[in-house]
């Protein structure tokens, strides 16, 4: 096949991907509208958007973070590129399976000119740190949680708890041979060894927008009930634990049904909320999330979709 045929192809296959995503993304939308209207509520909708605003910040560090790991392969790319990347790629969660993100993500930033080895590694190196700081930030911050889950067994809640920070503080060593493994089970060029500096610039950046995350959340609570019933440990916890809970599920997209049976049992457990109160959270922030995660992928991909055009149709024009 040739190099002009598999690009139209692959052009192709990218449009009925994406509006796979778009159809999966309005049906998860519109069901969550319709539960929500049986719902009675007040929201404080100046603190909705604050939630937003804090959100989006910890998107913008998840962002740098993805930067600062390509920098170990001396590979660079702009914040703003970096972003689009990173957002349109973020969508493949919407697809079952959960490997569709890793794979867009290293293929876009290809077309940037980033070679196959740190793309590919960047994207599996994210993932897997991602999921152990979470891992780690859920136990330590769900301690309440644990103990209650635990109860009867005693030492063994100090141990699961030495245990995740040890496998937290030993990651730059654990993740760089982990990394092989799972890019030859998902066919993705990656060096035998990965830089422990990429390991530890992923490391702090994950742990940072977990913490972000948790904030966001608290916020979203506020805005939706009017008040926090607990402190932020406690919605860092039921947000931590219920989106590692989604993404465990791999054929679920985006988590979508287990992320919110978790968020509905972990804030009642913990006492946050009554169970309508409960409800309106977990089905709300379905919606918030999504909005907050396909909004900017949308604005970046019209944007770039627009650039690309404008500059086809004037040759003159020169790509900064």
């Amino acid at each position: 096949m040739d190099a002009a045929r598999r690009n139209t192809l692959l052009r192709t296959a990218g449009f009925v991907l994406a509006g796979v995503i778009v159809v999966r993304v309005g049906l998860h939308l519109a069901d969550g509208l319709r539960k929500l209207g049986t719902i009675e509520s007040h929201p404080r909708w100046g603190v909705v958007l604050l939630s937003g605003a804090v959100f989006l910040m910890a998107h913008a560090v998840l962002v740098q973070t993805w930067r600062s790991v390509l920098s170990c392969w001396n590979e660079h790319l702009p914040f703003w590129s970096a972003a689009r990347v990173w957002s349109v790629s973020n969508l493949g969660r919407y697809l079952p399976g959960k490997i569709w993100q890793i794979g867009a993500m290293g293929a876009m930033a290809r077309e940037l000119n980033v070679s196959p080895v740190a793309a590919a590694g960047s994207a599996l190196l994210g993932t897997l740190v991602n999921i152990i700081a979470g891992f780690v930030v859920a136990l330590l911050s769900g301690r309440a949680l644990l103990t209650t889950a635990t109860s009867g067994i005693g030492p063994w809640r100090i141990i699961i708890i030495i245990a995740a920070m040890a496998g937290l503080l030993l990651s730059p060593f654990i993740v760089p041979v982990l990394a092989p493994v799972l890019a030859r089970v998902l066919k993705r060029p990656v060096e035998a060894t990965l830089p422990p500096r990429a390991v530890v610039y992923a490391l702090i950046g994950n742990v940072v927008a977990w913490l972000v995350y948790g904030f966001a959340f608290q916020l979203f609570v506020i805005g939706m009930l009017g008040q926090a019933a607990g402190g932020y440990s406690s919605y860092l916890a039921a947000y931590t634990i219920s989106y590692l809970v989604g993404y465990i599920f791999l054929f679920a997209p985006a988590g979508v049904g287990f992320r919110e049976t978790a968020m509905l049992e972990i804030l009642q457990r913990a006492g946050l909320a009554l169970a309508p109160e409960a409800a309106l959270v977990t089905l709300s922030s379905r919606i918030w999330l999504t909005l907050l995660e396909v909004t900017p992928a949308v604005v970046f991909w019209a944007h770039h979709r627009s650039r690309r055009r404008s500059l086809t149709t004037d040759p003159s024009d020169v790509p900064t």
